[in-house]
């Protein structure tokens, strides 16, 4: 099935498991209709299994969004709580479409939970309470972590077992299109893996990758963790020459920000230097590079951002990016940060997602099905890998994935044969019913062109901007919306990496400014708090520390 005729299937509302291989291009099909929603006014939220899989759809994870958090069992009580929460509530009252993405990590016993949850909130005994849901990902990636004390049979993990899956009968949508892989030779590996196929042929053909004698440019991908910090950390430490440091920019409530911090690729800190070796997180807006993309700093700019020379020759220069958590088209939470890490090494688990022209594997204690055909299948390319071992579970899936998979070719045929029937008229009716059913609008919203582009800045140059225009740190702060420590963190930062940031009016008169300059000297003292004390608390911590910028 093409990308354009999933989005048909999709725009008519009926819950749906959007699904394909690696590479078919699953994730651009979901956020153009994410996009159709949002231009028809519906009431959408975007989640996934994951917190890592969350950030690559501005999301959070289904379990928070759900209220459901890390529970295993529903007791009435449990809903009685959930109940007289107002503003979950609200939310599952509200919400018209539910995206899951990564639904291959998802418990069976999650799914029909959800749907006892959304049925009781929503007072709709109708698969998950009458809302469309559409799951996404595909079942040959990593599975569910399978706890003890499960009422469920140790089978019975995947969620297209569960109770409310079945109920809900959902459209499949098999994307047949390949836009990452453009070897056959990796394809049809992948492909064998996928069938339970796997012959002598294709194990000879990743062995004879093992004897490959790279370039010192690509990523090495390890199961488990301790082995990528080691390698990391060493690395970095042999290169010579000053450490650059980016400190992560957030804003939001403070508990869906610690979220996003916990499950986003980015560092909260990141510490580069001419020579490391990174990996881009992110796309950037004009292409110029993208997640996965690998290089070398060579260099920072005036500016303090560094220049990345990549594998293919091509230098960028990376500015901060953002990750957010959107509910309805309002962002709740926002981080800003360099969509760059170090990149000698890496988890299978955090590849998810990426795309890569090179890389060196390492799958000998690979300990899940799944595992070998999400690393083999992040490269695009069997010229491109580098295999340096693996065990027989690696390369292993579930009978019962590769069961369901066959249903899930066949279920995705006869819907593709069903909606060519309809002619394009009687399909837009279908449209047009879904979008008033669903509380939206038929004629589309426009997409201000300026408004796009705001958000895609980072932050602390949108607040760059408006002190450039001459307003203060409190009118900034009522026209973003954000604290004024918010405010002076970003003019912190805007100094500290030299921008051309105005910040003469934000100053108290001459006087002032002298006297408050002279204690930070006579102290020889960056820190507020002795000054404010030496000052007998004359001037507020906001004033001490805009002068403080003149140090």
């Amino acid at each position: 099935m093409t990308q354009a005729t999933a989005l048909s299937i999709l725009k008519l509302g009926h819950t749906t498991f959007l699904t394909g291989a690696a590479g078919a291009g699953k994730s651009y099909a979901l956020r153009e209709y994410i996009s159709y929603l949002k231009k028809h006014g519906i009431k959408y939220a975007v989640t996934a299994s994951t917190g890592i899989a969350s950030t690559h759809i501005n999301g959070t994870t289904i379990h928070a969004w759900s209220g459901i958090g890390i529970k295993q069992k529903l007791h009435t009580y449990d809903l009685d709580a959930m109940e007289e929460k107002q503003s979950l509530y609200k939310k599952w009252n509200e919400t018209e479409v539910l995206i899951i993405d990564e639904v291959s990590m998802l418990h069976a016993s999650f799914v029909d939970m959800l749907d006892k949850v959304a049925k009781h909130l929503r007072r709709n005994e109708k698969p998950f309470g009458g809302m469309q849901v559409v799951f996404t990902g595909d079942f040959f990636q990593l599975p569910p972590v399978v706890r003890g004390n499960n009422e469920y049979e140790s089978q019975e993990v995947f969620a297209f077992t569960s109770r409310a899956w079945k109920d809900a009968k959902p459209v499949v949508c098999y994307l047949t299109e390949q836009f990452r892989q453009d070897d056959d030779k990796l394809s049809a590996i992948l492909d064998a893996i996928r069938k339970g196929e796997v012959e002598e042929e294709h194990f000879e053909a990743l062995q004879k990758t093992s004897t490959k004698k790279h370039k010192e440019d690509h990523i090495k991908l390890y199961t488990h963790n301790e082995n990528v910090d080691q390698i990391n950390k060493k690395a970095f430490d042999e290169i010579k020459g000053d450490i650059r440091s980016y400190e992560m920019i957030t804003k939001g409530k403070a508990s869906i920000v610690e979220s996003l911090k916990n499950n986003c690729l980015a560092e909260e800190v990141l510490e580069l230097k001419k020579g490391a070796k990174v990996i881009c997180l992110k796309n950037a807006v004009d292409r110029s590079y993208v997640n996965g993309s690998m290089g070398v700093v060579v260099d920072f700019n005036n500016e303090g951002a560094p220049v990345v020379e990549l594998n293919n020759g091509k230098k960028v220069t990376i500015k901060a990016d953002s990750w957010k958590v959107e509910e309805d088209g309002k962002v709740r939470a926002e981080l800003q940060q360099l969509p760059l890490k170090l990149a000698w090494a890496i988890t299978v688990h955090k590849s998810q997602g990426m795309t890569l022209e090179m890389a060196e594997i390492d799958l000998s204690r690979a300990f899940a099905s799944g595992q070998g055909y999400v690393a083999l299948s992040r490269l695009k390319s069997l010229d491109g890998l580098n295999l340096k071992g693996f065990n027989p579970q690696a390369l292993q899936v579930a009978d019962e994935v590769r069961e369901a998979d066959m249903n899930f070719r066949e279920k995705s045929k006869q819907a593709e044969n069903a909606i060519k029937k309809y002619p394009e008229k009687d399909l837009q009716k279908l449209w047009d019913k879904f979008i008033l059913d669903a509380d939206g609008e038929l004629k589309e919203k426009e997409i201000d062109e300026a408004e796009e582009i705001a958000e895609k800045k980072p932050s602390y140059i949108l607040t760059m901007e408006l002190l450039n225009e001459g307003k203060k740190i409190k009118e900034v702060a009522k026209e973003r919306e954000i604290k004024t420590n918010t405010v002076l963190d970003h003019l912190e930062k805007l100094v500290e990496e030299k921008f051309e940031v105005k910040i003469e009016h934000l100053m108290p008169k001459e006087k002032d400014k002298k006297v408050i300059l002279k204690s930070f000297e006579k102290l020889e003292t960056r820190k507020l708090t002795p000054v404010y004390e030496e000052l007998k608390g004359k001037y507020e911590y906001d004033v001490l520390r805009v002068v403080r910028l003149l140090l």
